[in-house]
């Protein structure tokens, strides 16, 4: 068997092929890193998350409640804030002398 020519067990791949089949890059150079966000592809993907959530908040004299955001000014709501979480209406506080 003195031919020149022998078939390969298995067919010959680059190596960018190979890379790009996988998933995986193997270039290191340094102009892959160059400093850039490499993941702005993902973080623009996923829509923002809302930061204000609703409140209910309740007198506690007359159980007078009001729906508000977490961004709102609880005065512009027609409520006082005794301490954390407790409220007054506009009306109570003036009668029991908060306001």
């Amino acid at each position: 068997m003195s031919s020149s020519t022998s078939i390969p067990s298995q067919p010959h791949r680059s190596s960018s092929t190979s890379s790009s089949e996988s998933g995986h890059s193997t270039d290191t150079s340094p102009s892959c890193y160059s400093g850039h966000h490499r993941f702005s592809m993902d973080a623009a993907a996923a829509p923002p998350r809302p930061v204000a959530s609703v409140e209910i908040l309740r007198c506690m004299r007359c159980a007078r409640s009001v729906e508000a955001t977490s961004t709102d000014d609880v005065s512009s709501t027609g409520m006082v804030r005794i301490a954390h979480n407790l409220y007054y209406c506009e009306r109570c506080a003036k009668m029991v002398g908060y306001k």
